[in-house]
């Protein structure tokens, strides 16, 4: 389980104050109504979105389906990680949320390096 503190919840917030696309702060209010819990945010989020493909996967395996997208130029605030993800992403921007959350728990550098293939 992959949570993120309320006082990151409070700053990621204040940073999507003028942000223009409203599902993102549907995105937080739903991370927010979990407490942090950034996978049944995504579980809820991705059932809300209507999107069969949305609902088969968990957060971890949705990210991972980007990654080669989001690591060929990565973002290390949230708010460019955001723009990234979301921009790769199919609607809802809310889903966008979760994901680059995760990204930023995990760390941009860790998550990049976990996708490149390990010599045995």
């Amino acid at each position: 389980m992959t949570l993120i503190t309320p006082v990151e919840l409070q700053e990621y917030q204040s940073q999507l104050v003028n942000y223009p696309d409203a599902d993102v702060k549907v995105g937080l209010d739903a991370i927010a109504k979990y407490d942090g819990n950034l996978e049944a945010a995504f579980s809820e989020l991705s059932a809300q979105s209507g999107e069969a493909t949305f609902r088969q996967v968990d957060l971890a395996e949705f990210a991972n389906r980007y990654r080669d997208a989001v690591c060929s130029k990565p973002a290390e605030d949230f708010l460019g990680l955001l723009n990234l993800v979301a921009g790769f992403l199919p609607p809802p921007a809310s889903l966008a949320v979760p994901v680059a959350l995760y990204i930023l728990k995990m760390g941009i550098h860790n998550y990049c390096r976990a996708g490149k293939a390990q010599p045995v």
